[in-house]
Parts: structure tokens; sequence; C-alpha cells
């Protein structure tokens, strides 16, 4: 009922204002017709009737006036004051209607055909005009037409004669015909009306909804924007810009396909495949500093045809939820003192590395460390000290071991380091885990500053090995524990194996670093030197090979001592004095016409290529012997290239520079790539001797070897091919294009006595 009421209301309001709006020009050409009417009417009616009439006209006009051109003030939904405007101004037309009415009276010049015939016509024509101007309302229009023509209507029937009564019922006929058409038009205006309600309603509520709508985005405690099919995005709220530091101007526009985080874009994708996207990380804004961990749901927008427009997008801010998962994970994992992975963690991680080593093949170790007396320093100086020698020592370990290792503590001081991927033999993984356990025996020895007390600590160290699921966790604990124990007995502050084997291989290599150290100051090392020839057996020049005269062992060759002597750095001092030892003989070898076009090339290691200022050390030999750089060799492993391989091109290059040439030693024993193979600034590749061993029996090495030449003939580098102890041998890799050789063929390693003996003869 109420809203059938404002409906109504709403309809008369709208009629009223079109009523007003039209009232001025209808009131202008009521009284324009009105002064017209009685000027012509003056000269055939009386005085009196023609002043009353122009008076009556005169108050209707104002009234009208008044009601018209005087501002209205009433609100549109009161239907009551909208009743009561409607009202006044149907009282205004009646007026002017009965007024205009009384002209047919009043100005009716009887036996004047002619002015009888001008007020017809303009009463006539002020009915028109008045139907035009209040059709919108049907009182309005009824009354002023009824009002008009009916007085009219009875004076020309009251007139008697024939053409006054003819004229009387053709404007009769005349009412009708307006009053019928007047119908059809008010009905048309007030479906009209209608209509813009009807439809003004509906883009208000529209307009409603999409304020809502907006509002409800724009508040909503979730981030929220639209992208098009070529990810930029059309529609940012709020929120979403306050989660970028920016506002919702000045992302929409922003291409996605260029922001710094492009691991969102698979998500986004995902809408616009039709699928639902998901991308839970952390964010880095492009264009500000915002920074956030954020969970993002994407979908697929499509239009009223479904087919997908573009995407949308509801990002959630969950830093603080991920910190405090965080907070509980550290909680659970992590011990509170140190920040090291607790008990639990490091059992869930030794459980991984158990798998993952029976998957590689490769050996781990469990190392326990407990702090020699640490009761002591809690009985003198405080718990408080205790902790903090703790956490010192938490950081001296976590910088011992690699990024991949594992440093736990247990509680009180014991701690536990867990080492992956050391070798698949025992005695390689036992030297690795020595020579770390070595290493935090040493850092962990340094003073510590307590505050204002310096306090030194020594740690005693058990070790175990394990490879695979050989062990259970808790066993594994448990020898390292046993072994930690023995390293307590031993008198501390070392290292101990729960297994006796692993204890005396590394006991056994302790003893070899001892002698290698003590060789270095006494000149045990001597040079051996075996010949490279061409095809026609000339020699082209030799390798130089490290030897160690052993006061008791006799000779031993480099195998059994090169790998401690990488491990320990003292491949840097051997390596220099190789270096040197080298030059000199190419020095030599300069002053005798025979020899002087000797090259002699000498195995780096990586330690030694890799130290900063490896290319200084190699141009001051060459100046200080004053040689031909061009005869000097560096011969480099596959192997070693692996690591830095940036550094060791810039090294080579530098090196390349003053002359030196360069030999890929080993060449086919599975590192090699193309990749960076041709941009080495090699000279040759030496083709590795298990390749040569078999290459008379074996297709497969016969394959290979060939594969290995055509490679570096179009790469343009020499071949030449170690381990050519038969001429067979010699003879297939002739004919496969390899004419330099290295081997026991022409010539074993010789001290350079015997060498340049061998070269004379020759």
């Amino acid at each position: 009922m109420i809203d059938k009421l404002n409906h109504t209301a709403a309809i008369q309001s709208v009629q009223l204002r079109q009523l007003l709006s039209v009232s001025k020009v209808s009131l202008i050409a009521s009284v324009s017709l009105a002064v017209f009417l009685a000027s012509v009417q003056w000269e055939v009616i009386p005085s009196a009737d023609m002043l009353i009439w122009c008076s009556l006209m005169v108050l209707a006009s104002l009234m009208r006036a008044a009601f018209v051109y005087l501002p209205q003030r009433y609100p549109a939904n009161d239907s009551a004051a909208v009743r009561a405007q409607l009202g006044k101004f149907r009282l205004g037309v009646i007026v002017a209607g009965a007024i205009w009415g009384s002209a047919g009276f009043l100005l009716f010049p009887a036996g004047q055909q002619e002015y009888v015939m001008f007020l017809v016509f303009v009463l006539a024509g002020m009915t028109v005009g008045g139907v035009a101007s209040f059709s919108a309302d049907l009182v309005s229009s009824l009354s002023f037409a009824a009002l008009i023509t009916l007085p009219l209507v009875i004076r020309l029937l009251v007139a008697g004669d024939s053409i006054s009564m003819t004229m009387g019922l053709a404007v009769l006929l005349y009412l009708g015909f307006m009053l019928m058409t007047l119908w059809r038009i008010n009905r048309s205006v007030i479906e009209n009306i209608t209509l813009r309600i009807e439809a003004a309603a509906r883009e208000n509520i529209v307009r409603e909804g999409k304020e809502r709508y907006r509002l409800l985005l724009s508040h909503l405690p979730v981030g929220i924007f639209h992208y098009d099919t070529n990810l930029v995005i059309t529609y940012s709220n709020d929120r979403f810009a306050n989660m970028l530091h920016s506002t919702a101007e000045r992302l929409v526009g922003l291409d996605m396909k260029q922001i710094k985080q492009q691991a969102i874009l698979p998500s986004l994708n995902c809408a616009l495949q039709g699928e639902m996207g998901y991308y839970e990380g952390h964010y880095l804004a492009t264009y500000s500093d915002a920074e956030a961990w954020i969970h993002m749901t994407c979908a697929p927008s499509r239009d009223g045809n479904s087919n997908i427009v573009g995407g949308i997008a509801i990002v959630q801010d969950v830093t603080e939820r991920k910190r405090a998962e965080d907070k509980i994970k550290n909680l659970a994992f992590y011990d509170p003192l140190t920040d090291l992975p607790n008990r639990r963690l490091l059992m869930d991680r030794l459980h991984q590395a158990l798998a993952s080593s029976a998957r590689s093949g490769k050996e781990g170790a469990l190392l326990f460390i407990d702090l020699d007396n640490f009761k002591a320093l809690n009985d003198t100086l405080g718990h408080d000290m205790g902790d903090l020698l703790l956490r010192q020592v938490a950081q001296r370990l976590t910088f011992c071991v690699r990024e991949d290792d594992t440093v736990a503590r247990l509680g009180g001081d014991e701690f536990v380091v867990m080492l992956e991927d050391l070798g698949e033999e025992d005695t390689e993984a036992a030297a690795q885990t020595e020579v770390i356990g070595e290493k935090i025996l040493a850092t962990l020895g340094q003073p510590y500053q307590l505050v204002t007390h310096e306090y030194r600590c020594t740690p005693s160290i058990g070790a175990t090995l394990f490879k695979g699921h050989h062990l259970e966790k808790e066993e594994l604990l448990k020898q390292a524990d046993i072994a930690m124990y023995q390293a307590k007995k031993a008198g501390r502050n070392t290292v101990r194996f729960f297994d006796q084997q692993m204890q005396d291989v590394v006991t056994a290599r302790v003893v070899l670093e001892a002698e290698l150290r003590k060789a270095i100051e006494k000149q045990q090392f001597r040079l051996h030197f075996q010949v490279q020839v061409d095809r026609s057996n000339r020699p082209l020049g030799a390798e130089a090979l490290l030897r160690w005269e052993h006061p008791k062992k006799g000779l031993v060759p480099p195998e059994q001592f090169i790998r401690v002597m990488e491990e320990t750095d003292l491949i840097l001092p051997i390596g220099q004095w190789v270096l040197d030892t080298a030059c000199a003989q190419l020095k030599a070898w300069q002053q005798d016409a025979q020899t002087r076009h000797l090259s002699l090339a000498l195995n780096v290691s990586a330690t030694q290529l890799h130290q900063a200022d490896f290319v200084s050390q190699v141009q001051a030999a060459v100046q200080r012997h004053g040689i031909n750089p061009v005869l000097l060799k560096l011969e480099l492993t596959e192997s070693m290239l692996l690591k830095n391989i940036e550094d060791t091109i810039k090294t080579m290059s530098a090196l390349k520079e003053i002359g030196v040439q360069f030999s890929l030693d080993d060449f086919g024993t599975g590192y090699s790539s193309l990749q960076y193979l041709s941009r080495l600034p090699l000279d040759q590749i030496k083709i590795d001797r298990s390749f040569v061993r078999d290459i008379a029996s074996d297709s497969s090495d016969r394959e290979i070897v060939g594969i290995i030449i055509a490679m570096a003939q179009n790469l343009y580098l020499d071949v030449i091919a170690e381990g050519v102890s038969t001429e067979e041998q010699r003879q297939f890799l002739m004919g496969t294009g390899c004419f330099h050789f290295q081997g026991y063929l022409f010539g074993a390693p010789v001290p350079i006595t015997e060498f340049e003996a061998n070269l004379k003869q020759d």
C-alpha cells in the first residue's frame, strides 16, 4: 500500500513539474490572446462587459503567474504536499478556463457573424492550446476544455438561428473529439511518466548496487584486482593498493608481465585458461618498498557469452599468520637459546639424509660435540656467561661447515654436526670428516670474549659414518656419543671415530699430513719428466710430474699424497715450488740449441688456480727466470673447471695474454660440456689414458677417442694422447687424426739427468 502511494505521488510530482514547465509559455500565450481578443471585440461589445472580462482575466493571470513563477518547495516523495500543489494548479486552470468560457457570453456579439466566428476561432484555439499544455493532468485539461467550450455551445444554441445552432453543434463535436484525443494523449503521457519513473528507479537501484559493490570492494579486508587477458590490471580496490604502498589509480594499467615477482604469473595465467590459480609465498613489490607474505586466489572473469575476458585475483596479506607459524615452528624445531635445530629437527633431517645417502651411494657423518669443563664455567661465572658461550659456539660451528650441512644443539653443552655427500668410499668420507673435525677443534679452541672475561674452551668430538639405512637414527647418534666419550678418555680436545678401522684411517692421514709438512721443510720433492713426441717420434717437450723421495719408503707416487695436500692447502707451497722449478728448467733448456724448442707441461690444482694472486705468481716466475712463456703449458683437469667457471675463464684469459699455454688434462672422463669448452682459452686437449689403454680391443673406447679428436679439430685445438704404451695404439691414434703422444712407448717419467741423457741418445 505504501509503495503504491509513493508510486502515485511520484507520478503526480512528475505531472506537476511538466505542468509548471509549460505553464509559463501557456500563460504568456493566454495573456497575449486575451489582449488580442479584447482589442478586436472592443468595437462590438459593451464597455462594461469588456471591462468585467478583462478584469477577471487580469486577476486569473496574476494568480497563475504567482503560482508558476514563485519557487515551489515541497518534497517530491510527500504525496500530501504533491496533491496539495496539484490541487492549487488545477484550481488556477479551472478559474482560467471559467474566465475564458465567460467570454462566450460576455464577449459574444449577437448579430455580428464575423465577430462571432472570430470569438469561436479564438476560444477553439485556446482550447487546443490548453489541451496541449495541460495534457499531463486529465482533470486540468478536461476542465479547461469543457469550461471554455460549453458556455460557447450554449450561447450558440440559444441564439436560435440556423447558422448559430450549426456552429454550436460543430463546436460540441469539436469538444467531443478534443476530449477523446485528450484521453489518449493523457494516457500516453502517464505511461511515459510511469516508464521514466520506473527506469529511474531501476537506474537508481543499479547505481546503489554499484555503489554498494564499490564500497564493499573498497572496504573488504582483502585485496582484489581485475586484469585483462594481457595481464594488465583494470581495477584495484584500496586494500590491494595499500598492500603495495600505492594507489588504485596508479595500479590500473600496470602490465604484470613486467613486475619483479614473476612467480605469481603462473597462477594468474591459470585463471585465463579457465582454471583456478593459487599462489602463496613471499612478495616483493616492483615499484615500491612493499614486502609481504601473501596468499592469492585467481578465478576467470567471463562476459555474457561465457567467454573469458580476464581474471579476478583475491590477495590476502598473511604475513602475521606466517610469522606466527614460523614462531610455532621455531619453538617446535629450534633451540631458543642458539636458534639451531633441536633434537626433533635433527632426527628429521637425519632421516632425510639416510634416504638421500641410499639413493646417491655417498656417505655421511655425525659429529657429536661436547664442550670440555663447561660445568666449571657455569659454577664460576654463572649461567648467563654459560649461555653467552653457547651462543658463540653455535655461531662458530655454523661457520665451520657447508651450507647444506646441519648444526644442531641437543641440550646443555652438547652439539651435533651432520655432514652429507662426503664420498662413496669409507676412507674418503673419513678423511673429509677428519678435516672438518680438526677445523672445528681449531675454531672452538680460540678464545671467547664473555663480556669482560676472556675464556678458552675446548671440545671433545665423536664421529661416526653412515650410508643408507644400515643403522637406525638413534643407533647412529649413540655411536657418535660413544665416540665422543672415547675422545674424552683420550685427553679431550680431539676427534675419535666410533669405528676403529676408520680411526686407523684418520690416524694414518694425520701422520701423512705431518710427514708431508716435514717433506716440504726438508725439500724431499722431486720433478720427473716424461717426454711428449710427434708422429715422427721427435720430442716436442715433456710433462713435469711430482714425486716424493721418502727417506724410508722410497719414491712415493702422487696418488698417495696429492689429495691430502689439496685438502690441507699444502698444495700451495709445493705448487709454487713446482712452478719455479719448471721455469728454471725451461731457462736451462733455452741455453741449448737442441732443447730450446721444448715445451714443459705441469699440473695445476684447483686450489692454486683460484688463488687471487695466481696470475701474478705465474707472471713473476716467467719474468724472474726470463723464459719464453709460450713454452710453459699449464694442465687443468676437467673436474676443477666445474666450480667458479667464470673466474676460471678470467684467470686463464689473463695468463693467455702473457703467452702461457693451456692443456685440458684427462679429457673424456665425463665432466666436459661444450657450453664451457668453447669458451675456455685452451690450446690442447689431452685424451685420458683410460680410453687409450683398451683402444685396440674396445670399440666404445675407439668411438669415444674418435669423437674427442673430431671435437678438438672443430674447436681448432691440438690433441695429445697420454698412456700410449704399444705401437698398435699409436697407429690407431694417427689413423684417427691424433699426432702427438705421451706414454711408456716413448719413455717413462724419469729424473732430469736421465731425461736429458735420453734426448742426446735419441
